[in-house]
């Protein structure tokens, strides 16, 4: 046994695409979470059709025994010279006589590295062994899994500072459960005493010209392996991968926050179970114990997921868009006995379970109905966008999504068939959906919705609940979620990423204002507003303005927290810039009096989470106070939850 490496004529074709994926500084940025959601989402697809236990999965994190120089001479001593080329991928590489610090990442109740290695590649055949040990960008797995790209497993070399990850599998169907053992190393293209290699080199028994690689497989040889490397396994099936010389920034800590963070969902539900063993303290992952974690939104995903595994199916069900049209969720699909149910539950603080019936739309069948899965809470001070899992994966950047102020959510996508379009519709990471991908325009018809559908769904359903409320949700007003205004109204709501900008299909009756008299125009921008003189008009005396985030529940006025912005402190993300004007930054800190000193003047304000969405209160105060003497009371902004004087 030794390593094999791979020369070059210096004619041929130069291939450094997988090389350069893997050596980019771009491609990943936690390797502990994303070994965490490659290997574990690798282990899920290695389930066997007919298992019944949760897979086991088990990290241990530990140092080899023994002498390093003869460890390391061992299984790296030929492998050395080539770490040791300037400029070749391995930045940090290890020295023959350096401690090798390892990762082990080993799976039970899985099926291993299945398939003929001594076969020959066929397109669209599946044969793990192969697709995964030696093919970048090909996947072994089969359209039903949860990942379908065959690139995300180069994670498991870049965590090595040697580039290097052997495999040890017991294969399932194998009659003797004998262990297999191939290691693998990735560098770039390089030249080592005057030779030309190629990017890949591989640890095997033996590996004729123009014959299929043998894997290591003596029994005294894998002993030898065991002994340096301490596999767990005994004879069950299963693959058990060694990534020596760990990457420094994956430890047990950060390991155990990616467990609970991304795959909670897969361990609440029984269908996973995880172990991590920190050089003999281990902590058991199960159904049972999910623990805190110290992140607050990881912790309270975990509360409101663990609500979610305990539910029976939702008896709360929306109806779904006609098939062959495009698939969005409106009001005709929301009954009103659902619309009220939400709407209930938000206020008395209790959670929620909505099923989301849609079509998918093949490319060469009929139209397929489908469904998927919403949980929603109210949380006071929560903005952020909802979780997806579609089955057991959890997608963690999906792009068109919407938050809703307040709501946090999982979103739950198991059924086959919009699974299967989303699966499709996934980028290499399965972090994201695209209806541009190839396997999506391959399979599916265009421009129905459905990723977006998906997307947008908590938000949507919220804006629904919301608009269509014979009672304010919450103390909101109705009028606040359905009225389209003018962007010169006293009070403004900026658009945030989270609107769409679409009009109601009835837009409601609003009282005229005496905004034709201000003496400025206000302008929203991208990430802020501005103030500046009406050419024209007479000079205000004094303007005020003061600026709070939406908030499902109450006044956002009374809500406002200065952590969320400070409009006092002069260094903070959002920034004032004024000319020809006097700005006083007044309490509580959401707070602007303006004072203008001469015509053309101009006040910017820029730097708030274009995320959630701004209202903004401005006025003319000296013509707020005439007008309030001579109808005291009458004026009332359609937009503001509570009425309120904005002088300072």
């Amino acid at each position: 046994m030794k390593w094999f490496f791979q020369t070059h004529d210096g004619f041929g074709d130069i291939d450094q695409s997988s090389s350069a994926e893997a050596f980019s500084g771009h491609s990943v940025r936690d390797l502990a979470t994303a070994i965490v959601r490659e290997g574990i989402q690798n282990s899920l697809d290695a389930k066997p059709a007919d298992g019944k236990a949760p897979v086991r999965v088990r990290l241990t994190l530990g140092t080899c025994a023994g002498d390093p120089a003869q460890v390391n001479g061992r299984w790296f001593g030929d492998l050395i010279p080539h770490l040791q080329v300037e400029d070749v991928g391995a930045p940090n590489h290890p020295a023959i006589d350096e401690a090798c610090e390892y990762l082990l990442f080993e799976d039970f109740n899985t099926k291993g590295l299945i398939g003929d290695y001594r076969a020959r590649y066929v397109p669209g055949e599946e044969n793990n062994f192969v697709n995964f040990m030696y093919h970048d960008g090909i996947t072994g797995k089969s359209e039903q899994k949860l990942g379908s790209r065959g690139v995300g497993k180069i994670v498991f070399t870049m965590a090595s500072r040697a580039r290097v990850v052997f495999a040890c599998t017991v294969r399932q169907g194998d009659a003797d459960n004998r262990p297999l053992l191939v290691g693998k190393n990735l560098l770039k293209f390089r030249q080592v005493g005057g030779e030309l290699y190629k990017g890949r080199s591989y640890f095997l028994d033996r590996c004729d010209k123009g014959e299929p690689r043998e894997p290591v497989q003596a029994a005294e040889q894998i002993a030898l392996f065991r002994g340096d490397f301490p596999i767990t396994r005994g004879t069950e099936s299963g693959l058990s991968l060694v990534i020596p010389f760990i990457d420094e920034t994956i430890t047990a800590e950060r390991l155990r926050h990616a467990i609970v963070s991304e795959y909670h969902y897969a361990i609440l539900s029984g269908r996973l179970v995880v172990e991590l063993d920190n050089r003999g303290e281990v902590e058991r992952f199960s159904a049972d114990h999910v623990p805190e974690i110290g992140d607050a939104e990881v912790d309270a995903r975990v509360k409101l997921t663990r609500w979610a595994v305990s539910c029976d199916e939702p008896t709360l069900v929306t109806d779904a868009p006609d098939a062959g049209q495009p698939q969005r969720l409106t009001g005709s699909q929301l009954p009103e006995s659902v619309r009220a149910s939400v709407e209930q539950a938000l206020n008395q603080r209790t959670p929620v379970a909505v099923r989301l019936n849609l079509h998918v739309h093949p490319r060469d069948a009929d139209p397929v109905p489908t469904y998927f899965d919403v949980f929603m809470e109210l949380s006071d001070r929560h903005y952020g966008r909802p979780m997806f899992i579609r089955e057991l994966l959890p997608v963690t950047d999906v792009r068109d999504a919407k938050a809703a102020p307040q709501v946090r959510a999982l979103v739950v996508i198991e059924h086959e068939p919009l699974a299967s379009l989303l699966r499709a519709a996934e980028g290499a990471n399965h972090t994201d959906w695209s209806p541009r991908t190839d396997k999506f325009l391959e399979k599916y018809v265009g421009r129905r919705g459905e990723i977006s559908f998906v997307a947008t769904s908590v938000s949507q359903l919220v804006d629904l609940v919301r608009g269509r409320a014979d009672e304010p949700v919450g103390g909101i007003a109705t009028q606040f979620f359905s009225a389209v205004k003018d962007k010169r109204d006293p009070v403004t709501r900026g658009q945030g990423k989270g609107r769409s900008g679409n009009e109601p299909d009835q837009m409601p009756e609003i009282e005229p204002t005496e905004r034709e008299e201000s003496g400025y125009d206000f302008r929203e921008i991208q990430d802020g507003f501005s103030i500046r003189h009406r050419d024209g008009r007479p000079l205000p005396k004094r303007i005020t303005v003061r600026v709070a985030y939406d908030v499902l529940r109450g006044s956002p006025w009374s809500q406002y927290d200065p952590a969320d912005f400070d409009l006092r402190k002069t260094r903070s993300d959002v920034r004032i810039v004024s000319s020809h004007a006097e700005v006083k930054r007044v309490e509580p800190g959401n707070r602007l009096v303006i004072s203008p000193l001469a015509e053309g003047f101009e006040v910017v304000a820029t730097g708030f989470d274009p995320r959630r969405d701004l209202i903004i209160d401005h006025r003319d105060t000296d013509k707020s106070r005439k007008k309030r003497k001579e109808d005291a009371g009458d004026r009332q902004t359609d937009q503001l939850h509570e009425p309120q004087t904005a002088d300072a």
